[in-house]
């Protein structure tokens, strides 16, 4: 059994008119031309927007790497008292949720002067542990190591400043800091030559060449901090959760803190890359204007050529948004060689066979499954002479004659006006009507009286202002148009005056299409629609547009269309009217042994009297209401 597969973003059948419509006709060149601009347009404007939200999202995300890869996210600064219990604010600090490190330092301005000159740096004291947990820091290390960080008394500078001093790993820097020891004389500088045991490089010459960083008990010796650090750096796992995190740590450092984060730090830098991104966004939202209404103008160039198309696939079942999140046509098929199974429902039966096709739908769900070697098919060609042709249908299997026969369609007090200027034109006045299965039903009505009208309604293509459509017992004037639309496509069968298929598509194309809209797959929508063209003489013609065919081609393949879902009903508005005299006796003739064969009921409108004479029922319109003619 074929099912359709759902999850997908696109139905097959939408994929499959997609790509055929981009391939316009030569004389949709210019509709073409204008698309290809179109697409283009939508193309640069797409890539400009990708590469602007790559370069702003790159720039941003190096920025906070960079800036606050070094410098904690929030720095807690003590209040009233030095921060001599750093060890343990630190580790409740740490136990914050959210919080990645909690970093103890000391902090000093000096200067270092080497070989090749002197330049003021920021000497910044850490613990080896915390350090690891730097690694813009400890995992850039050009020459040298952190081994034994904490050990010894050796620094860590930049690559920068290691260039600008003229040192290398082992060389020493003579750090000198005005915070001196208070002599008789005043305060002299504190000067200590330190070895150099590590060279990074971060990548911001900033830090590169202002950065040193030493041991933390050697900086509180050199800074005279004896037990004490500047602040702690607090690291996040998300930086912007700062302003939520910032309350949690005043509350569990345990002490009166000053805390700032990131943001206040950068304040001015930030802000102007606020602007920027502000400035930015409005570029881009031009930008997305454009392609936006390239997208619009294009569609809508192609809704405006194939607004036709659009109308027959709704017809044929197709939703507004061509949704299939309920297929509702499933194939019988797959048992014992049945092939075609919703499309040929019954042998070929007279008029008391009726309830044996009308028991057979309600209990397989779409009637009676033929084998294929027993499928109908129609004899005889066009006839040659002005005699009506004759239509001869093999016979199948045996008919179960029983059940009880109830209208597949049946029409309540149908009501319908239109607005004519100030006032209001009543077209139908409570239509009344029942019709069974396997029925073949003309409407003969003048042109004007409300024939297309009627069928509309009955087709769920309007709503009637007052009465009930019942289609196999289920009503229909309050469904939603979703609803309606399955209704449509699995229940209900339409052929009109002009042929009506789709240009673009093959005769074997367009029988396949609202197979494939109602959730069959390619392949078994493709073997049904051959059975039916084998079954309207047309097997050879299936691969031929419908440009390529005849008049009377064209009709016989809209019919096998109608019913390629096996509906209850089948709905037909002058299906020969604009046909010659033999044509039409020949479509007719296969439209009839179709309805024979397949147990449809068939409302066809026509001025044809002769064909109209040679159907199981008349009907008319008259004064808006359906009478019945003898």
């Amino acid at each position: 059994m074929s099912e359709a597969k759902a999850g997908r973003p696109f139905a097959p059948f939408e994929w499959k008119l997609a790509g055929r419509y981009l391939r316009s006709r030569r004389k949709e060149a210019f509709i073409s031309v204008i698309a290809g601009f179109s697409f283009v347009g939508i193309m640069l404007g797409v890539a400009t927007l990708i590469i602007v939200m790559a370069v702003m999202n790159g720039f941003r995300g190096q920025l906070m790497d960079k800036i606050l890869g070094i410098n904690g996210h929030a720095v807690v600064q003590p209040i009233d008292s030095p921060l001599t219990d750093y060890v343990s604010v630190a580790d409740r600090l740490s136990g914050v949720e959210g919080v990645k490190i909690a970093m103890p330092f000391v902090e000093g301005q000096v200067l270092a002067s080497g070989p090749s000159g002197a330049f003021g740096v920021l000497v910044r004291g850490v613990r080896s542990a915390d350090l690891q947990k730097l690694p813009l820091v400890y995992n850039t290390v050009q020459i040298g190591s952190f081994d034994k960080f904490d050990e010894g008394t050796g620094i860590a500078i930049g690559q920068r400043l290691a260039e600008s001093l003229g040192v290398t790993v082992g060389d020493k820097v003579t750090l000198v800091s005005p915070k001196g020891n208070v002599t008789a004389l005043g305060t002299t500088p504190r000067v200590k030559a330190y070895p150099v045991s590590a060279i990074f490089k971060i990548g911001m010459s900033e830090y590169d060449g202002t950065f040193v960083f030493m041991p933390i008990a050697e900086a509180q010796k050199f800074f005279m901090m004896e037990d004490k650090v500047t602040a702690i750096d607090v690291f996040l796992n998300n930086p912007d959760d700062v302003g939520t995190i910032k309350d949690k740590l005043t509350v569990d450092a345990g002490r009166p803190v000053l805390i700032t984060d990131w943001r206040q730090r950068n304040v001015t830098f930030f802000s102007a890359l606020e602007v920027e991104r502000n400035v930015m966004f409005m570029i881009l939202t031009l930008i997305v204007l454009v392609a936006a209404l390239n997208i619009v103008s294009g569609m809508t160039m192609l809704v405006k050529d194939k607004s036709h198309d659009i109308a027959i696939l709704r017809t044929m079942g197709a939703s507004r948004g061509s949704s299939r999140e309920d297929p509702a046509v499933r194939v019988l098929a797959d048992l014992d060689g049945t092939v075609l199974a919703r499309t040929l429902l019954s042998q070929p039966a007279s008029r008391r066979h009726a309830d044996a096709r009308d028991h057979q739908r309600s209990c397989h769900g779409a009637g009676a499954v033929l084998r294929g070697d027993h499928l109908p098919r129609l004899e005889g060609g066009p006839p040659r002479s002005r005699r009506r042709a004759e239509v001869r249908v093999m016979p199948a299997m045996e008919t179960l004659i029983t059940g009880v026969e109830d209208p597949v369609l049946k029409l309540v007090g149908i009501e319908k006006s239109y607005k004519e200027g100030t006032g209001t034109l009543p077209i139908l006045r409570g239509c009344d009507f029942n019709l069974f299965a396997g029925e073949l039903t003309a409407l003969v009505a003048p042109s004007g009286a409300g024939k297309s009208t009627l069928l509309h309604i009955t087709g769920l293509l309007e709503k009637p202002d007052a009465g009930e459509v019942v289609i196999g017992g289920k009503a229909c004037g309050t469904l939603d148009d979703a609803t309606r639309t399955r209704l449509r496509r699995t229940e209900i069968g339409f052929v009109y005056q002009f042929h009506h298929l789709l240009p673009e598509f093959s005769a074997l194309e367009n029988l396949m299409i609202p197979q494939m809209i109602a959730g069959l797959d390619k392949k078994e929508a493709a073997k049904r629609g051959k059975d039916l063209l084998a079954y309207m003489r047309l097997e050879k013609r299936g691969t031929h547009l419908p440009s390529q065919l005849s008049g009377g081609e064209r009709q016989r393949v809209a019919i096998a269309r109608a019913v390629a879902n096996a509906p209850k009903v089948l709905l037909a508005d002058e299906p020969t009217g604009n046909l010659d005299p033999k044509t039409s006796h020949y479509v007719f003739d296969a439209l009839a042994a179709l309805v024979r064969a397949t147990g449809l009921a068939a409302i066809i409108a026509t001025h044809n009297m002769s064909l109209a004479e040679r159907m199981d029922r008349r009907i008319t319109l008259d004064e808006g209401r359906i009478v019945e003619l003898e």
